[in-house]
């Protein structure tokens, strides 16, 4: 693929990315805003406080299906590099931050969890499955949400470099999970403050 090639789809990832199905449910179902309710965020947790759980599931699936269709074609279909990082990793990069800031609501979107997930399983499904592990066992013990989406995401770069590796040929993969993980935990701050504080919601409150 020519680097224009790769570039385009580069900015396909971008915008598949700013696909916001919570947003777009939630007004069709609702008739409302979801910005305007709970947290504010445009995310499947969010949606699930308007929707239901059922809601929350489908639309983590089809945010799931974003990372996938950013990240599958560039690995199988069309591998390339642009700027001497593979094309694979900038497309992942561009739909998380697509799924992060759509242009077209503002620059405020989700927190990219569902979406980032679908970026790993699609370069590493065995981290991906150790994220998930992580996520599922802080669940139980935490009975947090935003606690458990915050560990899984700093597991990734632990999980990939003792299942895979994390020098030679997997540091650029090393070093783009590490950037997602940096991401969420940015992207969570207020829900670390409320955590410290002891404020933040559990399941079942």
């Amino acid at each position: 693929m020519s680097p224009w090639g790769a570039l385009g789809w580069v900015v396909f990832s971008y915008l598949l990315g700013t696909i916001s199905w919570s947003y777009l449910i939630v007004r069709k179902v609702k008739g409302t805003d979801l910005r305007e309710f709970g947290s504010g965020n445009l995310g499947a947790t969010n949606a699930g406080r308007v929707l239901g759980r059922r809601f929350a599931v489908g639309i983590y699936v089809l945010d799931f299906l974003k990372g996938l269709g950013a990240v599958l074609p560039a690995r199988h279909l069309f591998p390339a590099d642009l700027g001497g990082v593979p094309l694979e990793l900038c497309a992942g990069l561009a739909v998380v931050v697509g799924h992060i800031f759509p242009f077209w609501l503002g620059f405020k979107g989700g927190k990219g969890v569902a979406t980032g997930s679908g970026v790993v399983f699609a370069l590493s499904p065995w981290t991906a499955l150790g994220a998930l592990a992580t996520w599922v066992v802080s669940l139980l013990a935490f009975r947090m949400v935003s606690l458990s989406s915050l560990l899984a995401a700093v597991s990734l770069p632990i999980w990939y470099g003792f299942l895979v590796g994390w020098s030679g040929p997997h540091l650029s993969r090393t070093i783009f999970l590490a950037v997602v993980a940096a991401l969420v935990v940015v992207l969570h701050r207020t829900n670390i403050q409320r955590i410290l504080a002891g404020e933040e919601d559990k399941i079942g409150e």
